[in-house]
């Protein structure tokens, strides 16, 4: 595996003096010059601001941009060549409402990210490999080095080239959202899977429970088959990622409850185990944004020469950049060889807020899908709301008409809630009022949007 390879770490950061890590690199003053210089749009942000480009000298002074200061009011306008001028436009879910973010492709960008996570897999031109992708919305995954099918969120569909046409191929690799992913994975457990099969998830937060429970349906004989990922569409669907040691070592938090809260890596109301990332830092510089409520989310400053250029966008997902001394720490508890650069992301911000705390979308997903019984029986979608006589209800969806049991998580919801009623409420299939049924493409919504808040 080449150390450039998605799943390798950057070749250049295991020799820096761990002192120097988090300095601003030379790259993102130049991207941050060069996007002021080019980008109508984020030149007039910043003059908006009162923070032109030429008085700025320390980087923290720089403001931070989000999607609605850039994706806002004209898009276009931060696009140094236009819209016309790039290969690929690629739209967001709109999964955080809008304005949607929009990714944008230059004709002449270097291509090779899915066939360097390919090769970084075993696949060559005498090694054949089928790339199936289980992605919706059309999203592309462009490779020379692959035989590529594209089923998208068609289950039937999936499992016709699943369970008839994988023999011919070395190995199979699936590209999917969590959730699909899930059930693919159960009505392809149905027949043997192929036996080198590869996963690569991502689209929202993937509960280490979920990862493990595929890679036991598929035969996998390690869960870090099943590869988590981080992206958007304006920055590129892999843009944090995780490594093989990465994944491990969520897999031994997970395994051990508490080791995260005692190497405080955990937040209040979360999940158990983070998810954990890394990234190339020849392609974007990612640090630690503090807000004023308390939160941290991470921010992405892109470098080179990007059709789209971004500097300190942040990503509003609630996590930060580990120091050199919590790598360190994490690796010695965990026994992970680890990357230097290390991000762990706790999920989105909004939480539901309790009289003792908050409790978090991330938490009751890792539960769910650590219920063997419940992980059979429902899709992973759920609804945390209020309900109008101030109880907390989480509402279920189920996979089959029998309504799933829900015993268990009805006291482990009681405990998490410390003191308001609460009540578990499941519905079997094509009753579930909060998404249509059978509908792949849209992200489900975890929290009631009037209910949602931080604490």
């Amino acid at each position: 595996m080449r150390a450039s390879d998605p799943l390798a770490p950057p070749r250049s950061r295991a020799r820096r003096a761990p002192a120097a890590r988090r300095d601003v690199p030379a790259a993102a003053w130049r991207a941050f010059h060069d996007a002021a210089r080019r980008s109508p749009g984020y030149a007039r942000a910043l003059a908006e601001r009162g923070r032109p480009a030429e008085g700025l000298t320390r980087w923290g002074d720089i403001p931070f941009l989000d999607r609605h200061a850039v994706f806002g009011a004209d898009p276009a306008a931060w696009v140094p060549d236009g819209l016309a001028a790039a290969a690929e436009l690629v739209c967001s879910s709109g999964h955080s409402g809008r304005p949607r973010a929009l990714g944008v492709v230059a004709r002449d960008a270097e291509g090779g990210l899915v066939d360097r996570a390919l090769a970084a897999l075993g696949a060559s031109p005498a090694s054949p490999t089928l790339l199936v992708n289980l992605l919706p919305m059309g999203i592309a995954l462009p490779t020379r080095l692959a035989t590529l099918c594209a089923p998208s969120v068609h289950p039937e569909m999936a499992l016709e080239v699943l369970e008839r046409y994988t023999a011919a191929f070395d190995r199979v690799v699936l590209a999917a959202e969590p959730l699909f992913l899930a059930e693919v994975a159960r009505r392809w457990a149905q027949a043997p899977p192929h036996g080198r099969t590869w996963v690569f998830t991502g689209g929202e937060w993937v509960p280490e429970p979920l990862r493990a429970r595929v890679a036991r349906l598929l035969g996998m004989p390690a869960a870090h088959r099943v590869i988590v990922s981080l992206g958007a569409a304006e920055l590129g669907l892999h843009v944090l990622h995780e490594t093989p040691p990465l994944a491990d070592a969520r897999g031994a938090l997970a395994a051990r409850p508490g080791i995260a809260a005692e190497l405080g890596l955990t937040v209040r109301g979360g999940a158990v185990a983070p998810a954990l990332f890394t990234w190339d830092a020849e392609r974007v510089h990612v640090e630690t944004r503090r807000h004023d409520d308390g939160d941290t989310t991470l921010a992405v400053t892109t470098l080179g020469a990007p059709a789209l250029p971004l500097i300190r966008y942040d990503l509003g997902d609630l996590g930060r950049v580990l120091d050199a001394a919590e790598v360190r720490a994490l690796g010695e508890a965990t026994g992970a060889a680890l990357p230097d650069d290390v991000a762990l992301v706790h999920g989105r911000r909004a939480a539901l807020a309790l009289p003792g705390g908050t409790l978090r979308p991330e938490a009751v997903a890792e539960r769910l899908w650590g219920d063997e019984v419940l992980a059979d029986a429902v899709t992973g979608r759920f609804r945390l709301r209020r309900a109008p006589d101030g109880a907390v209800e989480l509402h279920l969806e189920g996979r089959g008409p029998q309504v799933p049991p829900t015993a268990a998580l009805a006291g482990w919801l009681a405990t998490r809630c410390g003191g308001p009623p609460c009540r578990v409420v499941a519905h079997g299939a094509g009753t579930y009022p909060h998404h249509a049924a059978g509908d792949w493409t849209h992200k489900a919504r975890y929290l009631d949007p009037a209910g949602e808040g931080r604490p």
